[in-house]
């Protein structure tokens, strides 16, 4: 028995009741080279619950040892994709081996990927760690461990382990090749019919390398999934699913000839997409199909946009911004809901880097139609070993929270004269710009129900008991009806809630 695990998260305000689609990818893969292997995907929110309080913490990894007590598997693969996971994955590693120390435990995904040296350093309760794309490492792993063998070979690429004090490397592998990829397994899952949104990626990886995304170190170069594999998938998953929202992971959703085959499965498609890739043209086109567009603006500054890496020159920050604003005015003549994302107090930003992105903000807010607008806008954070964490350092006066791969690492101070205070001021004026639009509303319940929730909200007795599991009000039901009931509550929190939705991350991460 081989059991793959999706951690909870201490920050839930971003959650996403959706297939874990990683773990589905790399599992079914793993099934369909190993028949006759006995795996099984455990989400521990949708299988367990939210946990709220440490309580509620406990309730959750006291059944999840009850199933591995009787499932007995000989390796764990657990997938970190988020920051915001780490320390939990950790906790989670270390429950298990105090549980039963002869578990192999492995870890995958960006987060290890990135920082392997630094979670070896910190825990010995985890074993292996694979870096990059995992499928063909981790069906190797699976193979060595079905056996009764160690996994830990150099003839195997993509891991690290620690050996003598120092953390062993083996060979950086070629890139997994999609067309091997294999149709999604929702069989490997405990609840398959408990979940409201179906993930999917029709593609892998990003060219552009801007400075504070991490798909560069795993996949700096884009590819796609054979369109013959995508209609068999997603015809095969909503015959057996009963989603019917899909959330589109592709970094520069450039897959538009989908659209009438999308269209004729009777699902809500939701992307996001750069300013510079989307063509105005296309949105009348999609309107009906498009359940919510999510725009990367992330500033409206060329000398921002400059250290981001997101533009080349004055004639691409042209094209950029007049073509951001095309998009927007379009989508909101169509009615689609928009989310624009976007990021305060870059390293290096000053008072007039602000004061473009909040006049841009004013100007879109001035096309904003009956589809509703969210500027989905945060303070910046930059972590070690990654290409803005660089930039900050080269910057004198830039001040931030260096407290490691585990903290926070808030931008203090992104320029001499720019205060976080400052900061955090145009963070306010460019939210509230936001149309929350009934339509808007409707769709980030269904997507995102927890979306700026601040962490006290979870235990006001506006939710009702029903959406809890066992006693007290420590964990939250996130599957069928509870969901639903939630959903409810919402429009209630949110508005007396309302003058903390725009509040810094921190506001909304729990205390486990």
């Amino acid at each position: 028995m081989i059991v793959l695990i999706e951690p909870i998260s201490n920050n839930i305000g971003m959650y996403v009741p959706a297939y874990p689609l990683p773990l589905m990818e790399i599992g079914s893969y793993i099934k369909a080279n190993e028949p006759d292997l006995s795996l099984r995907i455990i989400s521990i929110p949708v299988d367990y619950g939210l946990p709220l309080t440490r309580e509620g913490k406990k309730q959750v990894y006291r059944n999840l040892i009850k199933d591995l007590s009787d499932l007995k598997p000989k390796g764990i693969g657990i997938s970190c994709t988020a920051i915001s996971q780490a320390e939990e994955t950790i906790h989670l590693c270390e429950r298990i081996k105090a549980h039963d120390p002869s578990i192999f435990i492995f870890l995958g995904g960006y987060f290890p990927t990135i920082y392997p040296e630094e979670i070896l350093e910190r825990t010995s309760a985890v074993d292996l760690i694979v870096t990059g794309e995992g499928e063909s490492t981790t069906l190797e792993i699976v193979r060595i461990l079905k056996a009764g063998k160690n996994p830990k070979s150099d003839k195997i690429p993509n891991l690290a382990w620690k050996q003598n004090g120092h953390v062993h490397y083996t060979r950086k592998g070629n890139r997994f090749d999609l067309s091997q990829k294999a149709l999604l397994n929702l069989e490997l899952l405990k609840h398959p019919g408990s979940y409201d949104i179906l993930p999917y990626a029709f593609s892998r990886g990003c060219p552009y390398q801007c400075n504070f995304c991490m798909e560069d170190y795993t996949r700096p170069r884009r590819q796609e999934v054979p369109r013959e594999i995508i209609l068999e998938d997603l015809n095969n998953l909503l015959r057996r699913s009963n989603a019917r929202t899909m959330l589109i992971a592709d970094a520069l959703f450039k897959s538009f000839h989908l659209f009438p085959f999308l269209r004729s499965l009777g699902v809500k498609i939701n992307f996001e997409t750069r300013c510079d890739v989307l063509d105005p043209a296309i949105i009348p086109e999609i309107a009906d199909v498009c359940g919510v567009l999510a725009l990367g603006l992330e500033s409206a500054s060329y000398n921002t946009l400059k250290r981001m890496n997101k533009v080349r020159n004055r004639s691409h920050y042209k094209k950029y911004i007049a073509n951001a604003e095309a998009i927007f005015r379009e989508a909101s003549r169509h009615n689609i809901p928009i989310m624009v994302f976007m990021i305060a107090g870059y390293p290096g930003d000053t008072i007039e880097d602000l004061e473009e992105s909040l006049s841009f903000a004013k100007r879109l807010s001035r096309h904003g139609g009956a589809g509703g607008h969210v500027f989905k806008i945060g303070e910046c954070h930059v972590y070690p070993k990654t290409k803005i964490y660089d930039l900050a350092n080269s910057l004198t006066d830039v001040e931030f929270d260096n407290d490691g791969v585990f903290g926070q690492n808030i931008v203090r101070r992104p320029s001499r004269n720019l205060t976080f205070d400052a900061v955090l001021n145009y963070i306010h004026e460019i939210f509230i710009l936001s149309n929350p639009a009934p339509k808007l509303q409707q769709t980030l319940l269904n997507v995102m129900p927890f979306f700026r929730l601040p962490a006290p909200a979870f235990q006001d007795n506006l939710i009702p008991d029903t959406c809890f599991i066992g006693a007290g009000r420590h964990t939250l039901n996130v599957r069928g009806e509870s969901l639903s009931f939630f959903r409810q509550a919402v429009p209630r929190i949110t508005k007396k809630y309302n003058n903390e939705l725009s509040d810094q991350r921190s506001a909304r991460r729990l205390s486990l």
